[in-house]
Parts: C-alpha cells; sequence; structure tokens
C-alpha cells in the first residue's frame, strides 16, 4: 500500500487520512482574509506563528483560526495533527506533553495503514502547536522533516520575523453579522452599534449575544458602560462585557497575574486535560451553585477559552459561592498536579470578598 493514499481519492471536503484536527464547536464568522493569509505564508515558510496583537487573558481567536485553516485546505495535507501545548511553561512537561501525543499520531498511524514504517515528514504533513507558552522555543519540540507547522500563541516572540501573523479583532461589519446570527431578536442598526463598542472581540461578542438573547437590546447597551482604566481583561475598544465585575466594590477579588495563574492551573488540572472530565467537573459546579446559572460559558471549543470563560464568570459575581465551586468540584480527583494552586487562589478570592462584606 502507498503511502498517502492518491489525492484523487478524496472529496475537497474529507479529512485527510491521518488527522486529529479538533471541530469548530464554538460560532466562526469573518477571517476568511486571516486564514487566505496563513496558506500564502506557507507557500514561502514551513513553519508560521499565529499570535495575538494585544496582551489579553482571553485572545481573538487564535486556536478557532487554526482549526479553520485546517479544515479549509484540506486536500493539501495528508497529515494534520494537532499538539495542544496548553500554555505549558515548564520545559519539561511541555516535551512530556507533545512526546504523549507524538505517540498517538505513530499509533495513529499504524492502524491506518497497517505498518509501523516511519515516513519522514513532508510539505504534505502539517502540525499545529496550539497555545504556546513560548514561540520562540518551540522550534526545539518541532516534529523533524519539512512538514508545515502552524504555531498559536499569545506572545509574538523575539525571534520571528515575516512567518508570523497578528490575529487582531474582527471588523464592525463582521461583528454585526456573527451578533445577528447568534441573537435573532438584535436588528441590523442595533448588531452594528453593539459591534461598534465591542471592537471585534470574538469571545465577548458571544458574550453580549447570549445576553441579549437573554434581556434585550435596550438592557445589554446599558451594561457596556466605558472603562477608563481598563485592565488587560477589557476587550480592545475598552468596554467592559457583561457584566462588568464587582461593581459595587473597590476592587476584583484577584489581580490580572493571579487570574492566569488559577487559568493555567485549572488547565494543568484533570479537567483541562479531556472533555468527559471536564464535562463532569462543569456538571459538578452548576449543581453546587443552583439556583445561579453559568450564563455565558461554553462547553465547547478549547479547553483554555472554556476555562477562562469560567473564571471570568465566577469573579464577576457579587459573592464567592461560584467560585469557591469551581476549587470543590475538584475534590473529585484528589491531590492531583494544579488542584493545590486552585484551592490556594480560591481561598484568597473568598477572602477577599468576605473582606468586603466586613467593612
Amino acid at each position: 500500500m502507498t503511502f498517502p493514499p492518491p489525492r484523487s481519492s478524496r472529496s475537497a471536503t474529507a479529512p485527510p487520512p491521518i488527522s486529529n484536527i479538533p471541530p469548530l464547536d464554538l460560532p466562526f464568522q469573518g477571517r476568511d482574509d486571516q486564514i487566505a493569509r496563513l496558506l500564502e505564508l506557507f507557500e514561502q515558510y514551513g513553519h508560521v506563528l499565529l499570535h495575538d496583537g494585544v496582551a489579553l487573558v482571553q485572545g481573538f481567536g487564535k486556536t478557532q483560526v487554526a482549526i479553520a485553516y485546517c479544515r479549509a485546505y484540506t486536500r493539501r495535507y495528508d497529515v494534520a495533527w494537532w499538539f495542544s501545548c496548553r500554555g505549558e511553561t515548564d520545559d519539561d512537561r511541555l516535551c512530556g506533553l507533545l512526546e504523549e501525543q507524538y505517540q498517538e499520531l505513530r499509533e495513529e498511524r499504524a492502524r491506518t495503514f497497517g505498518a509501523k514504517v516511519e515516513h519522514r515528514p513532508d510539505n504534505r504533513w502539517l502540525f499545529v502547536y496550539d497555545d504556546v507558552s513560548n514561540p520562540d522555543r518551540v522550534y526545539e519540540h518541532f516534529v523533524p522533516g519539512t512538514g508545515h507547522r502552524l504555531v498559536t500563541s499569545r506572545s509574538c516572540g523575539e525571534t520571528w520575523g515575516s512567518n508570523r501573523l497578528e490575529l487582531g479583532g474582527m471588523t464592525v461589519e463582521q461583528s454585526s453579522r456573527l451578533l445577528l446570527d447568534q441573537a435573532e431578536n438584535l436588528s441590523s442598526k442595533q448588531a452594528k452599534h453593539l459591534a461598534s463598542l465591542m471592537n471585534g472581540h470574538p469571545a465577548q461578542l458571544l458574550a453580549v449575544a447570549e445576553e441579549v438573547r437573554r434581556t434585550s437590546y435596550e438592557e445589554c447597551a446599558r451594561m457596556l458602560t466605558p472603562a477608563p482604566q481598563a485592565d488587560p481583561d477589557t476587550p480592545p475598544g475598552g468596554m467592559l462585557a457583561i457584566p462588568r465585575p464587582r461593581d459595587d466594590a473597590s476592587g476584583t477579588p484577584l489581580s490580572v497575574a493571579e487570574r492566569r495563574t488559577l487559568v493555567a492551573a485549572l488547565a494543568r488540572s484533570p479537567v483541562g486535560r479531556d472533555r468527559d472530565r471536564w464535562n463532569v467537573w462543569l456538571e459538578a459546579v452548576r449543581q453546587m451553585i443552583k439556583p445561579t446559572e453559568l450564563a455565558g460559558v461554553s462547553d465547547g471549543g478549547h479547553f483554555k477559552d472554556r476555562i477562562i470563560s469560567v473564571v471570568n464568570f465566577a469573579l464577576a459575581q457579587r459573592n464567592p459561592k461560584v467560585m469557591q465551586a469551581l476549587a470543590d468540584a475538584l475534590d473529585l480527583w484528589g491531590d492531583e498536579e494544579g488542584i493545590a494552586d486552585v484551592r490556594r487562589l480560591v481561598d484568597k478570592a473568598v477572602d477577599a470578598w468576605n473582606g468586603d462584606q466586613g467593612r
């Protein structure tokens, strides 16, 4: 049997013979130009960096764009393999994480072609290294060969030249279409107004659409207030999305750095490793916080983005009930990695809430 099979045997929409590319779980619109630009870059370079233009805790949708690229140009590749780096900052842990996923590729290749013959990757192979903490060091972990490597990172790095693409916000027109698609009770004029406030931040646009569905355009527009001293969680338009966190308090329970640490700890914990454990944990959180609902929190998409949405929702509450549940629901897994850090930061946030109540 030849490897890979003849290209003519595949339809334009069929995935490559070997592929673990995730589905597009979140609504996706308005990135055609960037996706086409990635293809142009791959015609010049073997590896391309897709990064945020602004250092936000929640990015502009790099993971979704990477998935969309893989699915738009599926016939160009015979192998498309996704490596989830989960923002890992420790080099040894990252190396082990990537080796586990590369072993899965080897096993899939053996299952698909019935032999363990090694084939050196060429430009018909695509490797995606998603959510890389340090794009300047990821070269050391690339699969050998001349395959295409797409790296996504919040950082633009220091050693990358023209082989990178900054993923900024969506245009007002694209944002408006996304809002109209997600909130049927919006008029075109209303959607355009909300889109102009959000300045193209995809995750915040989806949060706005959900709030419009839950309440109304008028209520949603009222809640979007200017943020004169915005922190990195604020959308690039300088407007706070739904709802403005703890506007009755003098400050937030955790600093920006502590929030990032909490997100990273949850990503290292069991709930950041696979969908089944995520679903069990999220359902446990929901049961613990009833009758409060996890509004605006998606069960789909990239693990890191899902974790960020849960943490942001918990920090936006007027009491620590949701935040406490994030840690309590992890008790199912004992003392596994990341759990102690989650508990430490949750306790700090709860203390801050209790201190506010005592003033």
